[in-house]
């Protein structure tokens, strides 16, 4: 099995939205034995669709072949009708420097407000994960961006969970920073009551490794992704229902680390994390979460005058939010179904909005929100590396906002069940449909006699 990182230049074929237009053409572009485990449209032209993919390079006799048969975003199932409770979907794209977001649970505050707006905010790790800090709502589901993105292209349910049992896998590679990493679970298990006392090093490292994007985003790679597969699989042989994993992540330079923290450039380890949470989310459907080990400990000044920032540099092991997050994480149901409906299950049919920065509408779940005609509430305040907003990529379902302050009143609007334009002016009058027939109305009158 292989992970690389790729640049794909399609022809898009005809269809009402954009997952119809690049279903085929990024079909095709793949091939057999490649499965797209992230991938977002960084530019668009008349003529071509630019998309950066994770690919996953696998042969059939693998043993988890299988499990890659499927790529969900070739077969969405388009939402239904909207039906309780009221669902948002918050996304804070990892790798490419969101400004409310972009540092260690920085996008915890906005995360929170939009919460009080609706019954359930569904977002991932990403979003409030800071060390050893995790303050999210309690109403807020703590859900992995590749589950995220399959609830949303109707393959996936969540079903709200008491607790989960936690397994974690560590790289051998951070073996130095083992006793950190016992010394985070134990604490958790002592002062919160969390169940994760199971453990396992695995037996080979990693090999993870950053890389840079022709766009500018923090993606990367992992040498030996088996390793991580074959340790969940031991753990969830012992009856676990998340996995959480720390790793250490090379490549990342005392240079890059001081941009990052300065905020010129994304978080170096943003992008390989997902990689990583991905490829379990995808091969298990399980609540899943990472963490970095120390990799920057020598590169660390203190303090640092970027308050954003400082969760960083609070904690060794970075994963007493996981910890947090996965303990109460809802459960993945796959609906196998178009038509499947579970009970006590929230599916795509209770998503009223996703609300995200404006300038990444590239990825699926903007993809996602415009199949299936779902708003999606655009906040241009939380500016990141990309460019692709809607001037670019012409959704019909995007609600354009300055802050997350103005993204709440839209929540609650739609809720509501309030026209988000009669909120607004200058509001226009009623429009005339124009070319209508009048044979409907003929057909409609009585009968001479």
């Amino acid at each position: 099995m292989i992970i690389e990182n790729r640049v794909y230049r399609l022809q898009p074929s005809s269809g009402a939205s954009w997952l119809e237009r690049l279903s085929e053409p990024f079909a095709a572009a793949l091939g057999p034995g490649r499965y797209p485990l992230r991938f977002s449209i960084v530019d668009v032209t008349c003529t071509e669709i630019v998309l950066e993919a994770t690919v996953v390079h696998f042969s059939a006799h693998e043993g988890y072949a299988r499990a890659f048969s499927t790529i969900e975003l070739l077969d969405p199932k388009r939402r239904v009708a909207p039906s309780a409770p009221f669902v948002a979907v918050q996304i804070i794209p990892t790798g490419v420097r969101c400004e409310f977001g972009g540092f260690a649970g920085d996008a915890g505050p906005v995360t929170n407000l939009l919460a009080s707006a609706v019954d359930f905010l569904v977002t991932h790790p990403n979003a409030v994960n800071a060390s050893d800090l995790n303050e999210m709502a309690g109403n807020v589901l703590y859900v992995e961006g590749k589950s995220l993105d399959d609830f949303l292209l109707g393959h996936l349910g969540l079903a709200t969970a008491a607790s989960n049992r936690i397994g974690t896998f560590v790289d051998p590679t951070g073996i130095a920073y083992l006793d950190d990493v016992v010394n985070a679970l134990n604490a958790a298990r002592a002062v919160a009551g969390i169940r994760c006392e199971l453990y396992t090093v695995l037996q080979s490292e990693l090999g993870v490794s950053i890389e840079w994007s022709e766009a500018g985003c923090a993606v990367g790679t992992v040498l030996r992704p088996e390793a991580i597969l074959h340790a969940v699989e031991s753990l969830r042989a012992e009856g676990v229902d998340a996995i959480g994993g720390v790793s250490v992540i090379h490549g990342v330079t005392a240079e890059m680390f001081a941009r990052h923290v300065a905020g010129e450039i994304p978080n170096p380890s943003g992008g390989v994390e997902a990689i990583i949470t991905h490829l379990i989310s995808k091969v298990f459907r399980v609540p899943t979460a990472h963490a970095p080990l120390p990799y920057y400990r020598e590169m660390k000044g203190t303090p640092t005058n970027n308050p954003r920032a400082s969760a960083e540099f609070i904690s060794t092991p970075h994963y007493y939010s996981v910890l947090k997050g996965l303990a109460r994480a809802p459960r993945l149901v796959p609906l196998p179904r178009r038509d499947c409906a579970c009970h006590d299950t929230m599916t795509v049919n209770n998503v009223g909005a996703v609300v995200m920065p404006a300038s990444c509408l590239g990825g699926v779940p903007a993809l996602a929100a415009e199949y299936s005609g779902i708003p999606l509430i655009a906040v241009s305040e939380n500016t990141t590396v990309l460019r692709m907003t809607n001037q670019k990529m012409q959704m019909g379902n995007v609600i354009e906002v300055r802050s997350y302050l103005e993204a709440v009143g839209v929540l609650l609007a739609l809720r509501k069940g309030l026209s988000v334009s009669s909120l607004r002016r200058p509001l226009r009058g009623a429009r005339r449909l124009s070319g209508a027939t009048q044979e409907p109305a003929r057909r409609l009158a009585p009968t001479p006699q």
